[in-house]
C-alpha cells in the first residue's frame, strides 16, 4: 500500500517541505521485417539514423541503471533499501538529508496521486566527449496497477508512447512500449519514405540501444526519483558534498524549488579508499504545486582549472499534464491519430 494511503497527511507535508526554506549548504530479437527496415535505413540515410535514435530516459547517467523491465523489484530498489537502513541507523546529520526527505515524499505522492501524464520533453545528453543535439518529443506515460502475484514491492508497469519532433532526422518516429505486454517488445516505425513497416524490438536489444544511454524501461518520473534517492543514500556515506536550495525559480513556466548538489572534488579518500563522485554539479527543479521534478541537469568537472562545468545531460518536462485519463487506445498502433503503417 502506498505511503500516502497509510498517512493522508503526507501530501500536505510534501507541500509544506516545498514551501519551507531549507538551510543552504533482451531479448535481442527482431523479425524479418525489422531486418528489412534496418537495411533500408542503412541504404537511405546511413547507419547514423539508428545510431542517433535516443529514447527519452529521465534518468541521470550518473546513476546505476539496474532496471528490471519485467516490473519486479530491481537492484536499484534493493540497494536503496539497504542504504536506507544505514541512513535510519545513523544519528549524524548530512547536507543531503533534507534532499532525501523531500525526494521520498515526492515519490510517495507521485505513486499515490498520479496515474498518467503527458508532456513535451526537451533533452540533451553527452555521448562520450560529444554533446548531442537537442532532442524534442511528445510523451504519454500511463501507470498500470502492479501484479498482486509479486511478493516484493513491484515497479508500477508502464505504457509509453513517444513521438519524435526534433532533430529533423528523427521527426515523425513513433514508439509504443507496454511493459509486460506484446512479449515486452517496443513497436517502432520511422517517418516518410522509411515508414514501410512496424519494427518490434526488445528494449535492451542491440538495435534499440545503438547510441542510447538507457533502455526505454528506465523512462519516467518515478524511475528518476527512485534513482536519485538511491544515489543520495550512497553519497550520504561521504563528506565533500554541498547542497543549496533556492525556494523559487521558474522553469518551463512553472514555479519550482531548486536543489543543487555540488561535489567540489572528483575524488575523496575515506579510510585509505578512494571514492569517485559521478558528477560535479546536479540541479533538480521540483514543481511547487505538483511536488515532482520537471527538470534535471548534471554537469561534469571543468576541463580547465578556471573553466565552466561541462553539461553532461539535461531533461525538461514542458507543458506537463497530470492524470489525463489515457485509455488503451493511446498505446495502440492502430490509433487513427498515429501514423503507424
Amino acid at each position: 500500500m502506498d505511503e500516502t494511503r497509510q498517512n493522508p497527511e503526507l501530501k500536505s507535508q510534501l507541500h509544506s517541505q516545498l514551501k519551507t526554506p531549507a538551510p543552504s549548504k533482451t531479448r535481442s530479437r527482431f523479425s524479418l521485417r525489422a531486418a528489412i527496415l534496418s537495411a533500408v535505413c542503412c541504404v537511405v540515410l546511413g547507419a547514423g539514423l539508428w545510431s542517433s535514435a535516443r529514447w527519452l530516459m529521465l534518468s541521470p547517467q550518473s546513476l546505476d541503471h539496474t532496471t528490471d523491465s519485467k516490473g519486479t523489484q530491481s537492484a536499484v530498489q534493493t540497494k536503496a533499501s539497504d542504504a536506507e537502513q544505514g541512513f535510519q541507523s545513523s544519528s549524524s546529520s548530512h547536507p543531503l538529508d533534507p534532499v532525501l526527505e523531500l525526494a521520498r515524499s515526492s515519490l510517495a505522492v507521485h505513486r499515490s496521486e498520479h496515474r498518467d501524464y503527458r508532456a513535451r520533453v526537451v533533452k540533451q545528453e553527452r555521448s562520450g566527449k560529444r554533446l548531442a543535439a537537442v532532442s524534442v518529443m511528445e510523451v504519454k506515460l500511463r501507470y498500470r496497477e502492479p501484479s498482486s502475484e509479486v511478493s516484493t514491492r513491484p515497479v508500477r508497469p508502464v505504457d509509453v508512447y513517444l513521438k519524435f519532433i526534433e532533430p529533423k532526422s528523427q521527426a515523425g518516429r513513433e514508439v509504443i512500449w507496454r511493459q509486460n505486454m506484446n512479449d515486452n517488445l517496443m513497436m517502432v516505425h520511422e517517418a516518410g519514405i522509411l515508414n514501410i513497416t512496424t519494427v518490434e524490438l526488445a528494449p535492451d536489444s542491440r538495435l534499440a540501444m545503438l547510441g542510447n544511454r538507457y533502455p526505454i524501461s528506465d523512462l519516467g518520473i518515478e524511475k528518476l526519483l527512485e534513482k536519485l534517492i538511491e544515489r543520495g543514500l550512497q553519497d550520504r556515506s561521504f563528506e565533500g558534498c554541498e547542497v543549496s536550495i533556492d525556494e523559487k525559480v521558474v522553469v518551463a513556466d512553472r514555479e519550482c524549488k531548486r536543489i543543487e548538489v555540488l561535489h567540489p572534488k572528483q575524488e575523496i579518500a575515506v579510510d585509505g579508499v578512494t571514492h569517485r563522485f559521478d558528477f560535479h554539479r546536479a540541479i533538480i527543479d521540483i514543481d511547487l504545486q505538483w511536488g515532482i521534478p520537471i527538470h534535471y541537469a548534471s554537469y561534469l568537472w571543468p576541463e580547465q582549472p578556471d573553466g565552466e562545468p561541462v553539461l553532461d545531460e539535461e531533461f525538461t518536462y514542458e507543458n506537463l499534464e497530470l492524470n489525463v485519463g489515457f485509455s488503451d487506445e493511446d498505446f495502440d498502433p492502430n490509433n487513427p491519430a498515429y501514423d503507424y503503417p
